[in-house]
This record gives C-alpha cells, sequence and structure tokens, in this order.
C-alpha cells in the first residue's frame, strides 16, 4: 500500500488504519522481510524506484489479482500450478506467499530478495508433466517463466496507470518494467545466486544492469514498455482457458477470504476483469460488455480511494525506507 494524498497521506485514517492493515496482514502476510537485517542496504531497486512507488501503492493489490488471470490464461502455466500447487488444500496461503515474494523483491534487502528468488527456484525442478493438450511443461522454461513475468509487470503497470492517484511519466514506467524483468530474471537456473549473494557490490551492479541476466539479453523479457507489448503480444496464439484454468477461476471468484474482505476483494476483482485487454477475457472465457468493464473499472477506483485514505502510507515501504536509511 502506498501514501495517500491529502491530509492523512502518510498516517491514514487513526481509527480505520489498524483494521484495514490488520485484515490485510491476515489475507496476505505481513512484511515479508526482516527489516532490522542488512541495514544501509537499498534492495534491487532502492528507494524513490518507481517498483517501490508502484508496488507501495493499494492499486498493486488489484494489479496481483490481475497478474494472476493473465497467468491462468497459459494452459501450461496453468498446468503447473494446477499439478504441483497447493491452490486448491491452501489457496491463502499460496497467495501469502506470492505476496510475500513480490514484497520481498521490491523492499527485502538484497540478500533477502536473491534468498526469495531462491526459495522459488529450488521447487521449480519438481513441477513438470503434461498438460491436457498433451503438450510437456516444465516451471524452469524461460518461456514459460517470461510469461509469468510479464504477467505480474504489465497488470501492476496496467493497474498503477488505472487507479494510482499519481502516475509515472513514461521513462519512469519504461524503469518499472526494466527493474521488473530484472527481478524475473533471477529465477533463470542460469543465473548464479551463490555467486550474487557472496558479492558486497551485487546491490549497486544490479541496479545499473551489470549483472549478466540472459533471460533479459535473449528476449525473454523486456527493457521497456514498447517491448513489454511486443512480447506480451507474441504469447497470444499460446493462450486459452480448459477445465484447469476454469477451476482456478472459480476460486479466484471467491475464495476463502475473511467475511469482512470478501466485499472489498470482489470489487477489486471486477476492476482486474474490467481492466484486461478484451482479448486476454476472451481467451479466459470472461464475457464483459465494455460499459460494464468501465463501472468495474471505476468502482474499484473507489474502492482503491477509501483504502488509500484510510492506511496511508504502505507499512513495507516505511520498513524499507528506514532500513535502507541506517
Amino acid at each position: 500500500m502506498s501514501a495517500a494524498s491529502g491530509p492523512h497521506r502518510a498516517t491514514g485514517l487513526p481509527v480505520l488504519r489498524g483494521l484495514v492493515r490488520g485484515q490485510l496482514a491476515r489475507t496476505f502476510g505481513g512484511p515479508a522481510f526482516d527489516p532490522t537485517a542488512d541495514r544501509g542496504d537499498a534492495g534491487l531497486t532502492g528507494p524513490g524506484s518507481p517498483s517501490w512507488r508502484v508496488i507501495a501503492e493499494p492499486a498493486a493489490i488489484a494489479g496481483g489479482v490481475r497478474g494472476l488471470l493473465l497467468q491462468v490464461a497459459h494452459p501450461l502455466a496453468m498446468a503447473g500450478v494446477y499439478d504441483h500447487s497447493a491452490f486448491r488444500d491452501d489457496p491463502l496461503g499460496r497467495l501469502q506467499r506470492t505476496s510475500g515474494y513480490v514484497t520481498t523483491s521490491a523492499f527485502g534487502s538484497t540478500r533477502e530478495a536473491l534468498d526469495a528468488a531462491a526459495r522459488v527456484r529450488r521447487a521449480h525442478p519438481h513441477v513438470h508433466g503434461v498438460a491436457p493438450d498433451g503438450r510437456p511443461y516444465r516451471a524452469d522454461d524461460p518461456h514459460l517463466l517470461g510469461w509469468v513475468g510479464i504477467a505480474l509487470t504489465s497488470s501492476f503497470l496496467a493497474a498503477h496507470r488505472a487507479w494510482a492517484p499519481v502516475g509515472l511519466d513514461r521513462a519512469d514506467e519504461d524503469r518499472f518494467v526494466l527493474e521488473q524483468s530484472r527481478i524475473a530474471a533471477l529465477l533463470d537456473p542460469r543465473v548464479d545466486l551463490d555467486e550474487l549473494r557472496a558479492d558486497t557490490s551485487t546491490s549497486t551492479a544490479f541496479r545499473a544492469g551489470q549483472v549478466p541476466l540472459p533471460m533479459l539479453e535473449e528476449g525473454y523479457l523486456p527493457r521497456d514498455v514498447e517491448e513489454l507489448g511486443s512480447i506480451l503480444a507474441a504469447y497470444a496464439p499460446e493462450l486459452g482457458v480448459n477445465h484447469q484454468g476454469r477451476e482456478a477461476l472459480r476460486f479466484l471468484r471467491w475464495p476463502p477470504l475473511p467475511p469482512a474482505i470478501r466485499a472489498a476483494y470482489l470489487t477489486l476483482f471486477g476492476g482486474a476483469v474490467g481492466s484486461l485487454h478484451p482479448d486476454h477475457r476472451a481467451a479466459l472465457g470472461l464475457q464483459l460488455p465494455r460499459g460494464a468493464a468501465r463501472i468495474a473499472v471505476g468502482n474499484t477506483r473507489a474502492a482503491l480511494s477509501l483504502m488509500r485514505r484510510a492506511t496511508g502510507t504502505s507499512p513495507s515501504m516505511e520498513l524499507a525506507r528506514a532500513r535502507a536509511a541506517a
């Protein structure tokens, strides 16, 4: 969550702040990094970066839901989740782990962000199989890793454009795409994370683009907004939904959330669907007339505005800023 506008920018509304933050923490998990560790470390992107601004903004919650919808649209990516994920048995746990990875990558120290990437990578060799259409898949395939990465990056960017009170200019949008691509490229098994962890200059080198990242160099991940659009469009022939995807969509439509925040989630889910490109909605089998999509996006804007005023500055960003300044 990010800073709110107006007089409640830093602290939010005192009566509601604790309640809303508590509900969000129970659903998405608390801070996924240790703000007392690695003091002085600015992390992979650093204070003031577009990634800090975007991920700290409440719109990123709706962006995350949108990103999950896009991931479902690729049958091979969906097969990996369906066959090897605990989303049916422990849906909130999976949601918290995903949220924790995104938060740690943005606001954790360099070591913590690399450790988060390593945890994901340790699981990938076990995630392989055959999709319902007979095609083999494996989680560490750069092509599938690229899809998962751009699904999140494009969705966080779309959500920020649609719902953040202060948007990014084009240069910062390009920088956000590059930052997120660099983070996504760490999931490539060809990147030596042990070597990066052992190098005290990694944080500075990573932000300067001096760390070799094969997925970025080979074009699986974009360097700017234009490349993001091109790569996203190139996946279009591969997208569609089968029985696995439809089951995931049923969960996303009605997850086992606490009643107090279910109504808010459903509003964000509607906005996430409404903000999808019509071709992506069609690939998911989600029919939504243009007028209904605009209404859903508007309802999400109103809900996020209330959340922003209630919660104030993102707790994770506050902790990360204090750690970096120590």
